[in-house]
């Protein structure tokens, strides 16, 4: 069994935090942007949210901590399902399942925040997931 190239993983990693970092802007910019607008409002002084410029920030932290995390996986699997589309896929897919499909589901059963806003971001993340590992799982190379 070979070793994991840990730059690449690092390169792929941030290439695949772009793809999400766009990707999350759409979902939840042009997609969800009202919603989240409406629900924002209806919080009133008890959203503590940062300044939009520090918000921007933690996001793309954020998007980079999936990027890298979501090609480490791809790495650790690639040797038992093959390299490929296919293994990025399924990197992708175990990403999302503990990168936004749990946190959603923990999301509705507090109710905090309003479901289809849920619903939809969980779905986008899914699209952004599956999109980034791609592209990182591209860059990726073992030697």
């Amino acid at each position: 069994m070979t070793h994991i190239n840990h730059s690449r993983v690092v390169l792929g990693g941030i290439v695949a935090a772009i793809v999400l970092f766009i990707v999350s802007g759409i979902v939840n910019g042009a997609i969800l942007g009202s919603a989240w607008q409406a629900w924002f409002d209806a919080m009133g002084s008890l959203n503590h949210a940062p300044a939009a410029s520090t918000g921007m920030v933690i996001w793309a932290v954020v998007s980079l901590v999936f990027g890298l995390t979501g090609v480490w996986i791809y790495a650790g699997i690639r040797p038992r399902y093959g390299a490929g589309w296919k293994t990025a896929l399924l990197a992708g897919f175990m990403l999302w399942l503990a990168g936004w499909l749990a946190p959603a589901l923990g999301q509705v059963a507090l109710g905090a925040i309003p479901t289809h806003v849920t619903v939809v971001g969980a779905a986008g993340g899914l699209v952004g997931a599956l999109l980034a590992v791609l592209a990182g799982a591209f860059i990726y190379k073992e030697t």
